[in-house]
């Protein structure tokens, strides 16, 4: 396939990396300068992700409890939540009291997002919980499935997040991003789907990865009866960004 990448949950390359944490790398090169794992944190283990200058990093927590801790705050983890660091400047420490299951995203920052990522940004660390996303309208997309945003975009440089929850009855239309890469991921719960991009079509269950690149033209489709529950994170095409704060020159 050429506009659908796909990588199966059962095909996820995990790597013991330690201290309780099984990570694995996923559809690695599907972008330049992104990056997205699965992981996989024992229950009762603790992790302590280093310092680094040149990457952002967005943690999705998909199930599970613990908590981060931070050196002025803890965050607890008691439903899924999204968590962004400024790994540059603060520690922090993952603890899992049961197994916790997250995708870590990456943006690597190339002398332009930097200069912008300093002039807009959430003030960082970011923590943000289910029961505070708030649901948003698109004209493509039935009222009756439920869109969250999870982390709005320009928060954290060019990323950004969301949920689609809702019945397969619910209508959708096929729709394009001329300025956004974008990766989804079926999240506990969901009936299996089918994703079209274009003329290609896969099917996907729960855990499954898929990344498209821009202007493809996609679409979600499944069985009136059935229940739909995916995330979808997107990286806005370095030089198409649309931040009023950003410096376009």
């Amino acid at each position: 396939m050429e506009k659908i990448k796909f990588l199966k949950k059962s095909d996820i390359p995990f790597k013991d990396e330690g201290n309780g944490l099984q990570r694995g790398e996923m559809l690695p090169g599907s972008m330049e300068g992104v990056s997205t794992y699965r992981c996989i944190l024992k229950a009762g283990s603790k992790i302590h992700p280093e310092k680094e200058s040149q990457r952002l990093h967005v943690f999705f927590f998909i199930s599970g409890t613990g908590r981060i801790v931070t050196p002025k705050k803890t965050f607890e983890i008691t439903e899924r939540c999204v968590f962004c660091p400024r790994m540059d400047e603060q520690d922090y420490t993952f603890e899992a009291d049961t197994e916790l299951v997250y995708l870590q995203l990456v943006q690597t920052l190339s002398e332009k997002d930097k200069a912008n990522f300093e002039k807009y940004h959430i003030v960082l660390p970011w923590f943000n919980t289910l029961s505070n996303w708030h649901i948003y309208v698109e004209g493509f997309r039935d009222e009756a499935l439920r869109t969250y945003s999870v982390l709005p975009q320009y928060y954290v440089s060019r990323m950004s997040l969301g949920e689609v929850v809702g019945p397969g009855e619910a209508r959708l239309e096929p729709h394009s991003h001329p300025e956004l890469y974008q990766w989804f991921c079926a999240l506990p719960g969901t009936d299996p789907f089918h994703f079209r991009a274009d003329d290609e079509e896969v099917e996907v269950n729960e855990g499954d990865w898929i990344c498209i690149p821009n202007n493809a033209e996609h679409i979600v489709l499944t069985d009136p009866e059935k229940h739909i529950d995916y995330i979808w994170f997107e990286m806005v095409v370095p030089g198409m960004e649309c931040c009023p704060f950003y410096d376009f020159q």
